[in-house]
């Protein structure tokens, strides 16, 4: 968006790794239609190009985001629901990033809060600092959870711990957060990208297409049953089988079989 301010920073990195930076620090990272705009178009060159390594999302200046900002309007338009613009641009945003057939790791410094906390829970993994907060305080403002806060958690901890977080309006520390499952990884303060960026860059040892089907596995085990999980198993394998990613692995393996078992002798 020529001219537009970079309330999204974009990197894709050599290593093929895409960071995708909240930027609006001043602002604690709260979102806006600006952000969502070009969260827009950043999923777009994404999904229509090839899929990189991996994608990271992190906040600007070692915060992740406190959600929506309350201090502008988040209206748009004369539409039925335009009270509720911004929001629905942000719903279209989580469903198309948690859909992504790309690994995504979300990395938390500071604390993600409302719709921030959703976002970040659309992503196959969530890295935090120690300090992390996490918290879905909507009903203090006068709200209904959003970005699909309630679906998420209930999903993860279930109704009754969900709708005890939701209701309380409380906030959850990292080591919390990480003893109810909220939370892949814990690091310390400072870290979390570096520790990300270095999962990232080892997913799979470089088999992106195993990498990939295996993610769309991932997806639609949320909403499939058994069966059709082990039907797309078996053209997902059939697929792999076909290409170069298996042979490579394979003489790999061999020969570091082979390299273990000379040493082994060799001693």
């Amino acid at each position: 968006m020529e001219g537009a301010v970079a309330e999204l920073l974009v990197e894709r990195r050599e290593d093929d790794v895409v960071v995708l930076t909240l930027n609006r620090p001043r602002a604690k990272n709260t979102v806006s239609f600006a952000m969502w705009e070009q969260f827009g178009h950043a999923l777009t060159a994404i999904e229509n190009g090839t899929p990189p390594r991996a994608i990271i999302l992190c906040g600007a200046e070692n915060h992740f985001s406190n959600g929506g900002d309350v201090k502008t309007g988040p209206a748009r338009g004369e539409g039925a629901v335009a009270l509720a613009a911004r929001l629905e641009m942000g719903q279209r945003i989580i469903a198309r990033l948690r859909a992504l057939p790309v690994p995504t790791i979300a990395a938390i410094e500071g604390g993600a809060f409302g719709v921030s906390w959703s976002l970040a829970m659309a992503c196959d993994l969530i890295f935090a600092s120690d300090a992390a907060r996490f918290g879905a305080p909507f009903l203090g403002f006068g709200l209904v959870p959003d970005g699909g806060a309630a679906w998420f958690l209930t999903r993860i901890l279930g109704r009754y711990r969900a709708a005890e977080i939701i209701f309380s309006g409380r906030t959850l520390d990292a080591a919390e957060a990480a003893s109810l499952g909220l939370v892949s990884r814990l690091a310390p303060a400072g870290e979390v990208v570096a520790a990300a960026l270095a999962f990232a860059t080892n997913i799979g040892e470089g088999n992106r297409h195993a990498v990939e089907l295996t993610k769309r596995l991932l997806q639609m085990s949320d909403d499939g049953d058994l069966a059709t999980s082990h039907a797309l198993e078996l053209v997902y394998c059939h697929t792999c089988q076909a290409g170069d990613e298996v042979k490579a692995a394979r003489e790999a393996f061999v020969a570091r079989a082979a390299a273990r078992a000379a040493a082994k002798a060799a001693g």
